[in-house]
C-alpha cells in the first residue's frame, strides 16, 4: 500500500511541478494503471483490495429487432 510522505515539500515554478509530476520513461503501463487506481481509491473512499461489486440489477440484455 502506498503512504504519502507529507515531509517531503519543494517550492517550485508552475512548469517545474508540471514536469515533476510526469511519469518516467521507465515507468510501465501496469505501474501507472495501478497509480491511478490507488488515487481513484483514495478519492472515493474505496478499499482498493476489495472494490465495491458492480450492480448489475438494474441493466438489461435484449436482442435488437431487425
Amino acid at each position: 500500500m502506498y503512504k504519502m510522505d507529507k515531509s517531503i515539500v519543494k517550492l517550485m515554478s508552475h512548469e517545474e511541478a508540471e514536469n515533476e509530476n510526469r511519469f518516467s520513461p521507465e515507468t510501465s503501463l501496469a505501474e501507472r494503471l495501478g497509480q491511478a487506481w490507488y488515487l481513484t481509491c483514495m478519492a472515493y473512499g474505496i478499499d482498493p483490495e476489495q472494490p465495491p461489486k458492480m450492480d448489475k440489477t438494474i441493466f438489461s440484455m435484449r436482442k435488437h429487432a431487425q
